[in-house]
């Protein structure tokens, strides 16, 4: 999904329309229940983190013999921050949440991963 996403058959347009259908369908939860700021400043991070840990997967030359381990380990960190902070929301509610904090953790991965791409003119 991620090589989809930073392949160039993604185009902006495709971006965008997943960005506003990402806000729209946290905007839905929230009507429901609202997500603590401090859960969604984590999410974001988290998505940032998952970006980041992307470019550096890209760095690893390609005859590096720890390059297989190191691909592991960035997949696994952030399912795991993903999980510890999906397992320290409220039980009320908590599939609106969990919703929520996946669309926050998707939406800090677009913001860092479309933003090298701008030109501005």
């Amino acid at each position: 999904m991620l090589d989809f996403w930073y392949s160039a058959r993604c185009t902006r347009q495709i971006k965008l329309i997943v960005c506003i259908t990402t806000c729209v369908m946290i905007y839905l939860c929230a009507t429901v229940a609202p997500l603590s700021p401090v859960f969604t400043m984590i999410s974001l991070v988290i998505g940032m983190a998952v970006h980041g840990l992307r470019v550096l997967s890209l760095k690893i030359t390609a005859d590096n013999p720890y390059r297989h381990g190191f691909s592991i380990l960035f997949l696994i960190m952030p399912m795991i921050a993903l999980m510890t902070l999906i397992s320290r929301l409220s039980a009320e509610h908590q599939v609106i949440l969990i919703l929520q904090v996946l669309g926050f953790t998707a939406l800090g991965l677009f913001l860092l991963s479309t933003f090298p791409h701008r030109k501005f003119n």
